[in-house]
């Protein structure tokens, strides 16, 4: 069967000029005609964006900085737009300075570039950038360090990596995108474990607190930091980036996580802001006369996340996630260690998404959208879990202080949510009682991992007897 027509005239004519531009040339060290490099990127484009002139800027981003082409042909023969975002993608290089003497001050000036560039430039650089750092891993993992010494840079790998995570922190933009997720992946195999950047928390006013963390709004209006307690080890943090950019890759909706930062003793992620926006939690404290209502609405959020295939090369079944966490467990004897596990080994498996710590917290609305956060412990399983823990919130804080300040509504509000999201998850003739019996082994289940984790309070233990313990053998 042929294949479905498409007028490609606009990318082929930029096809061509890229190959005619860069004949006879061949990409540094690997033997290979340079234009397959412009072919690859053009390709990396082509899974963001179908638009002709963003395909055409990728075939052509290196015809300006490494060809005798002007910025002028290009404009003649593409157009304006076209034109500016390859001249955005080219090096300016110095007069009177050598290429390794002038390689920071360019790169810097690159990565300033791209950081104050269009949605369209970055779509491009992200292209070129990811195609790089392809050819830099597959080098990099057959060569060692000797790699570093066919390029300009003077520092050697110390540059590379400086250069190259200013670029994924400059297209932090695009960030949800499978080729950002890529890039920074890549990054991180070559250069290591991604470092957490100072903050000058003179720039952010607190904003919302959580069991675990504060959250934070820059005073530019577009980020926001979530910073863990210092007892929260750093791993959660470095989780909850690579997790938070996997999962936006999934078509799941979330604030984009950028970087990992630190104010000098705690640590975090920084994430897009989302602007007006209200968690369930408050939507419910502000609106009580729409708790059922919104209750609902939440169960309906859940129930979408819970019937999204997940990426199962990526995360973890959630059952096996509590398994090996509870092993650890300080309170409990080793025989009731081990029926919580046989519990959890008899539990019917699936793939498809949890969030891992489901509440009313950990989801926003924003202008009609809705949106998850705090997704460290995100995988994939049985929704039971994260049913567990929204009875956790509802049933296992004994403090009317704690609940509102941590989901701003009282005790007895939390049940009639916690009725309501049962009603809107199961459906209207739900039998309550018998699902709120069974979803409390759930719950029960979270309070030991707490205690694995060293944060149980004192009142768990006994609930995890009374939810699961006394009624499983």
């Amino acid at each position: 069967m042929a294949n479905k027509y498409l007028d490609t005239a606009f990318v082929d004519k930029a096809i061509k000029f890229a190959v005619d531009a860069h004949s006879n040339t061949e990409r540094r060290g690997k033997g290979f005609p340079y234009v397959i490099h412009t072919l690859e990127a053009m390709e990396i484009v082509a899974t963001m964006t179908s638009d002709p002139e963003l395909l055409a800027a990728a075939a052509l981003h290196d015809t300006v900085e490494d060809t005798d082409v002007t910025v002028g042909q290009i404009r003649a023969e593409f157009g304006d737009r076209v034109a500016s975002i390859v001249e955005s993608e080219s090096d300016k290089f110095i007069d009177g300075i050598s290429e390794e003497d002038s390689w920071r001050i360019r790169k810097q000036a690159a990565i300033d570039r791209i950081e104050n560039s269009s949605p369209d430039s970055k779509i491009v650089a992200l292209g070129d950038k990811l195609s790089n750092m392809r050819a830099i891993a597959r080098d990099y993992h057959k060569s060692g360090d000797s790699l570093w010494k066919i390029f300009h840079a003077p520092g050697g790998k110390s540059d590379h990596e400086w250069h190259y995570r200013g670029l994924a922190t400059a297209l932090r933009d695009l960030a949800g995108t499978e080729a950002y997720t890529e890039f920074v992946n890549l990054v991180e195999d070559v250069f290591g474990r991604p470092e957490f950047e100072l903050i000058d928390m003179s720039r952010y006013t607190e904003s919302g607190d959580g069991y675990t963390s504060l959250s934070y709004n820059h005073d530019g209006g577009k980020l926001m930091i979530k910073l863990y307690y210092d007892f929260i080890p750093e791993e959660v943090s470095i989780t909850e980036l690579k997790k938070s950019r996997a999962i936006a890759d999934m078509g799941i909706n979330i604030p984009k996580a950028t970087r990992l930062v630190t104010d000098g003793k705690r640590k975090g992620v920084e994430f897009e802001r989302i602007v007006n926006k209200k968690s369930y939690a408050r939507a419910i404290s502000h609106n009580p006369e729409k708790l059922g209502e919104l209750s609902r609405e939440f169960a309906s959020f859940c129930r979408k996340l819970h019937s999204t295939p997940c990426k199962t090369e990526l995360f973890r079944d959630i059952a096996d996630q509590f398994i090996e966490e509870i092993k650890h467990c300080k309170s409990f004897t080793q025989d009731e260690i081990d029926r919580m596990v046989r519990f959890m080994e008899s539990l019917p498996r699936t793939t498809n998404c949890i969030h891992g710590d489901m509440h009313i917290g950990n989801a926003l609305i924003a202008d009609g959208k809705q949106y998850w956060i705090d997704l460290a412990d995100f995988g994939y399983g049985n929704p039971m879990f994260d049913l567990g823990m929204l009875h956790f919130i509802c049933f296992g804080f004994p403090s009317e202080e704690d609940m509102q300040r941590l989901y701003h509504v009282s005790c007895s509000q939390l049940k009639e949510i916690f009725e309501a999201f049962l009603c809107g998850y199961f459906g209207e003739d739900c039998d309550i009682a018998k699902l709120t019996d069974e979803i409390a082994k759930f719950s029960a289940m979270h309070m030991a991992k707490f205690d694995a984790r060293g944060t149980m309070k004192p009142h768990m233990e006994a609930m995890v007897h009374e939810w699961l313990l006394d009624k499983i053998q």
